[in-house]
């Protein structure tokens, strides 16, 4: 097994892992790890081989940068940034494929799940600032490609370089992967759930964390609880505070080796934020999107939703500037993430929340 601090949770050993000596546990931070039954194991070797961890790749050929927005709003409404990936996987399931994406669930859990319909593109368009599971992939996926079918997943860079190790060879599969400040731990987030129906007096029904209404590039949370919205600023939400302090982040995170413009996956996707210095007048509050493109096949799906597009091209260092350190270098722990932690395993959560509130 990979050293515990550099597993990043992918779930990729527990897969393939043909005699059931590998599953996944939550640790107390609320993360799940591979639990080896040494009785089980057969020492074959699957599960270490399957492991992103160590084989970061560098795609191939001369990488294309670009700055892109949908021209229709309602795109861009519907997904993060420049609403390039509703576009990308209209387009693969136009062409009879299925697109893997975070969904969140009614229950609040995040989990990646296929779609086959474009009126299901919504369900994994938007931002989810909590680690999703990638189970129903490991389950579904093969069988897809094993039938010929052209396969678009969207997700972070660990779990995209997790396929390419595991399906790397198969031309129909095609990895979107995301410019990723890191995951949050999923523990935490049902907690939050829990307290939020508390609260609110109701069930659970959504959790928006970047709604685009007032067209501030998605800096407002809107969130659903027994049938009342509720709104307020991204960053006075507690959760999402927490995020960004990076205190509820995996510790893998903080040695994330993908923080750079070198990938596993076909397409990068994500904010392009400081496009006000590369391209004054394009700001309009609706969210613009930095795209790479790494390898020949995320070049031919990107030129086949070009003409739905507002776009230009650029140079790597103006997509990977000080606003977006994520290209450059990992997110850094927090002095306060220990004592965070402690505050999340052993007191009510009305307590610690208001702590960390302040």
């Amino acid at each position: 097994m990979v050293e515990r601090a550099r597993c990043t949770g992918c779930g990729a050993c527990a897969a393939v892992c043909g005699e059931g000596a590998v599953t996944m546990e939550r640790d107390r931070e609320g993360f799940c790890y591979p639990i080896l039954n040494a009785a089980r194991c057969t020492h074959c070797g699957r599960c270490e081989r399957a492991c992103p961890i160590g084989k970061a790749g560098t795609g191939a050929g001369e990488r294309l940068y670009l700055g892109a927005r949908a021209k229709e709003a309602d795109a861009r409404l519907a997904g993060s940034s420049g609403g390039m990936f509703p576009l990308l996987a209209a387009q693969v399931l136009e062409d009879g494929g299925v697109v893997f994406g975070a969904a969140m669930g009614e229950d609040g859990q995040v989990r990646h799940i296929g779609i086959e319909r474009p009126e299901d593109i919504g369900r994994i368009a938007r931002t989810k600032y909590v680690q999703s599971s990638l189970a129903r992939v490991w389950e579904e996926l093969p069988g897809h490609l094993r039938a010929g079918r052209p396969v678009l997943f969207c997700g972070t860079p660990c779990q995209a370089a997790a396929l390419r190790g595991c399906f790397g060879g198969d031309a129909n599969l095609l990895l979107a992967d995301l410019i990723c400040y890191g995951v949050p731990s999923p523990g935490i987030w049902e907690r939050y759930v829990r307290f939020l129906e508390r609260r609110c007096h109701g069930k659970f029904q959504s959790f928006f964390f970047r709604d685009k209404r007032g067209k501030d590039n998605g800096q407002t949370v809107a969130l659903t609880v027994g049938g009342q919205e509720y709104t307020r600023p991204l960053h006075q939400d507690p959760f999402c505070r927490s995020f960004f302090y990076n205190v509820n982040i995996r510790p893998s995170c903080f040695r994330c080796p993908y923080c750079t413009v070198q990938r596993s996956s076909d397409l990068t996707l994500g904010d392009f934020w400081g496009i006000e210095e590369v391209k004054p007048g394009w700001d309009d509050g609706l969210g613009q999107s930095a795209v790479i493109c790494h390898t020949p096949a995320g070049k031919r799906l990107w030129s086949r939703v070009q003409e739905k597009t507002e776009w230009f091209s650029c140079r790597e260092e103006e997509v990977a500037n000080a606003r977006q350190p994520r290209l450059r270098e990992p997110v850094k722990p927090s002095r306060r993430r220990s004592l965070y932690l402690w505050f999340y395993r052993w007191l009510p959560f009305s307590v610690w929340i208001r702590f960390f509130s302040r």
